[in-house]
């Protein structure tokens, strides 16, 4: 029988150096990784020291990888992600508890996926634990920053820093109030309209400035709200004068049911687009058949609901 004892190699030490070929250099994969520099770079050499093997040829503020480091790389990343997957297999198989995942989710996206998402997996997953964090893009931001959420459905951000971000699909944002739907609005009529919008942090905010701003069509409102209940609750008061903006499905079974007029907005930046967030870098694996099913709902919705693309 062969010795147990066999040379090896720190394997969050791989990942590290994995991380700093991805992000092409020390300094862009720090931030990502979540490590000061100085001990990334600790890291790497005391890797270099397992192998034997120089693996960046360093030159000033950069760092590329050697013959050897470009061969690492390749070869590192197969594996990696086979031994994830194994990690992943055995644990779901043979585990004693189940996995366990925080997701983040937008008060708009949550009509759209949480109910299909918990059904798919209590079918294929059953012991999975998925743990539900409902709240607005920023504050999900800050909570992935600080390691309270595994992956989050939210806008895309603009400023995709220390992230891995996938979009998903997009939806047309639409003026919703009380009344009839009449035809199509064109900006400069949107503006007319005693607006509530949320307040300038929420991304679906930044997206109505950026667009009414190179139109340099202003959309001021005259109400700044972040609660999606409470924005609904004014649009259903009796004075019947204030309107909003909102994705499309946020309010299509509201307006199915009589409660509000949605109108179209005559302008093609007017959208938002889904996306699945995760932390970047060389964090820990999720379960494969989670994003698998996030995926799946993604192409559903794509091709069964009007204003989706």
């Amino acid at each position: 029988m062969g010795r147990l004892e066999k040379p090896g190699v720190d394997i969050r030490r791989l990942r590290y150096f994995v991380a700093v070929c991805d992000h092409g250099g020390f300094s862009k994969a720090a931030p990502v990784i979540g490590i000061a520099q100085p001990a990334l770079t600790r890291q790497v050499q005391l890797l270099e020291h397992e192998l034997g093997i120089e693996l960046f040829t360093r030159n000033g503020r950069s760092a590329v990888p050697t013959e050897a480091g470009i061969a690492l790389m390749y070869g590192a990343r197969l594996h990696l992600e086979s031994f994830d997957q194994l990690i992943e297999k055995v644990q779901r198989d043979f585990g004693a508890g189940s996995a366990h995942v925080c997701l983040g989710i937008c008060p708009t996206i949550s009509p759209l996926f949480l109910l299909p998402l918990q059904d798919a997996l209590r079918q294929s997953a059953p012991s999975l634990t998925l743990t539900v964090i409902e709240a607005y893009s920023g504050d999900l931001r800050n909570l992935m920053a600080c390691g309270r959420l595994h992956l989050a459905l939210t806008y895309s951000p603009s400023d995709a820093a220390g992230l891995d971000v996938t979009d998903l699909l997009s939806e047309k944002l639409v003026l919703v109030g009380p009344g009839q739907a009449t035809a199509t609005l064109a900006l400069g009529e949107v503006a007319r309209q005693r607006l509530i919008l949320p307040s300038p942090h929420h991304q679906l905010r930044r997206i109505i400035d950026a667009v009414a701003a190179e139109r340099g069509i202003p959309l001021v409102p005259v109400l700044e709200l972040d609660s999606l209940s409470a924005v609904k609750a004014m649009l259903d008061g009796t004075s019947g004068d204030f309107a909003t903006i909102l994705p499309y499905h946020s309010v299509a079974t509201d307006a199915a049911e009589g409660r509000f007029a949605i109108q179209m907005i005559d302008d093609p930046g007017m959208v938002r687009t889904i996306a699945l967030l995760r932390p970047g870098g060389a964090g820990q694996p999720l379960p494969k058949i989670l994003t698998e099913v996030i995926f799946s709902r993604a192409e559903v919705i794509r091709a069964s609901l009007d204003a989706v693309f």
